[in-house]
């Protein structure tokens, strides 16, 4: 823990001298309850600043693809920020164990559904793994939209949108595909508009 809490400050100083992060709705994190955070993606240092940038004193484990892991530094450095691999394209379902145990633990998820950098804007369908997940764990989604080019001292600005309760949906072990499908919908259109909302 000792190393996890020299990273996320060198992390946190880095973004803080590097970078205008600006984040609103920190109130929306639930302080406890199963909970997956799901944003958009706009560059490698997103899931870093959502790390070091939320208040939350709730340990966030972040699904990260495997080809960040390729080296032993590279490793490290991820594991010891939260991070854990997934192998993307593929019915990873070691990766998905891993995280339902984190969420049952008490550990937030950070996924990013875009399942590449702005997918959205790409015309990238949007994964369905949060939304299952989700619904198979009784989890609340809690919508995340940034926006920002992480060019040096340029602005971003992170926006936290009201957790989506699955309240009404089919939970646990058999799930309702249309359902998946419904809730990975609402997922992105939160996200959307908490991107380009003004």
């Amino acid at each position: 823990m000792i190393g996890r809490a020299i990273m996320k400050g060198a992390m946190a100083i880095y973004c803080a001298i590097v970078y205008r992060i600006k984040v609103e709705g920190m109130e929306n994190l639930p302080k406890e309850g199963n909970t997956i955070i799901c944003s958009n993606h706009v560059h490698m240092l997103d899931s870093i600043s959502l790390v070091v940038k939320f208040k939350t004193k709730r340990m966030i484990r972040v699904m990260a693809k495997e080809e960040l892991f390729n080296t032993k530094f590279k490793e490290m450095i991820f594991r010891e920020a939260g991070a854990f691999p997934i192998k993307r394209g593929k019915g990873d379902t070691e990766a998905l164990e891993v995280a339902k145990n984190y969420i049952k633990d008490g550990d937030m998820l950070l996924m990013f559904p875009e399942g590449t950098r702005n997918g959205f804007d790409k015309g990238v369908k949007i994964k369905k793994g949060a939304a299952v997940l989700a619904l198979s764990t009784n989890s609340v989604v809690v919508p995340v939209g940034i926006k920002g080019n992480y060019k040096p001292f340029t602005k971003i600005r992170i926006r936290i949108g009201k957790p989506i309760n699955v309240d009404g949906y089919t939970v646990g072990e058999e799930l309702n595909p249309r359902e998946i499908i419904d809730l990975t919908n609402k997922m992105k259109d939160e996200i959307i508009k908490l991107r380009d909302g003004e």
